[in-house]
């Protein structure tokens, strides 16, 4: 008896000091539980990386001229396009007013591609195309009428023009009209002998003139190349304005590389956001 008794409060002292043990056990890991959190909330670390917005290497507006013509996947595809561009509408065409009012809405910038005499052939637009033997009020009229037929338009460049951009007379009179109605006028500078930029500058309309030609040869190889020219030019001076043209090369082009180019710190613009 004497010895179950000893045995008994044996057991007792070891089950004492197994809870006692387990006590302490828990303590300590609520202790270690505690300075975990303390110190996961001094230092938290951060699931994702910082992502750094590139920096801005250069400015590029691009005018896509002609449009008017068509209503079909390819004009569609250039009102698609990710980037502030701005749309140069020929009037007189099915599509003109039309196609001025589904850029605005879906957030481009509209122009009016205005028809001018060249020194050889003149293609197109008869009753629109200013021409350096018309009178002062002929060509005044013809100015207004194609502003009414696109009236989404809030600038003006040339369509062809190589003998009417460098005619006095006509810019005097285009420029007239722009500096009435608030608008603005890009030089295509489809000659070199263009006085259209300088003739704006003169009477006060805000202008500014093209840097690159994108698709005068219809070949994506060249486009790109083209492009390319005017990154550079953007770099180089700031800002640069290229045209292009309604082709499925051209839209081919643009879609592929103008995502590209924004990830690397270009910015595209409205060329209203250009002029001087």
């Amino acid at each position: 008896m004497v010895l179950l008794i000893i045995l008994k409060k044996m057991d007792d002292r070891n089950k004492d000091l197994s809870l006692q043990k387990k006590m302490e056990k828990v303590e300590i890991e609520s202790q270690e539980e505690k300075l975990q959190e303390k110190t996961f909330d001094e230092k938290p670390h951060k699931i994702f990386p910082e992502i750094k917005n590139p920096e801005l290497k250069g400015v590029i507006g691009i005018i896509i001229d002609d449009f008017g013509y068509r209503n079909d996947n390819v004009s569609d595809g250039f009102l698609e396009i990710d980037a502030n561009m701005t749309y140069a509408i020929i009037p007189g065409h099915q599509y003109s007013t039309s196609f001025g009012e589904k850029a605005v809405n879906a957030g481009f910038e509209v122009i009016v591609h205005m028809p001018m005499e060249n020194t050889g052939r003149t293609y197109g637009e008869e009753e629109f195309v200013l021409k350096t033997d018309m009178d002062n009020e002929t060509m005044e009229r013809r100015l207004k009428n194609a502003l009414k037929q696109i009236p989404t338009a809030i600038g003006m460049n040339n369509h062809q023009g190589s003998k009417a951009s460098a005619d006095q007379g006509v810019m005097a009179n285009v420029a007239r009209v722009l500096k009435d109605k608030g608008l603005f006028y890009i030089d295509s500078r489809t000659t070199v002998e263009t006085i259209g930029e300088t003739t704006m500058e003169i009477f006060g309309v805000p202008t500014a003139r093209r840097n690159i030609f994108l698709d005068n040869d219809d070949d994506e190889i060249k486009i790109e190349k083209q492009l390319m020219k005017l990154v550079k030019k953007s770099e180089k001076s700031g800002f640069a304005i290229g045209i292009g043209h309604v082709k499925p090369k051209t839209l081919k082009v643009l879609r592929e590389k103008i995502p590209q180019l924004k990830r690397q710190g270009y910015k595209f613009d409205f060329v209203s956001r250009m002029l001087h």
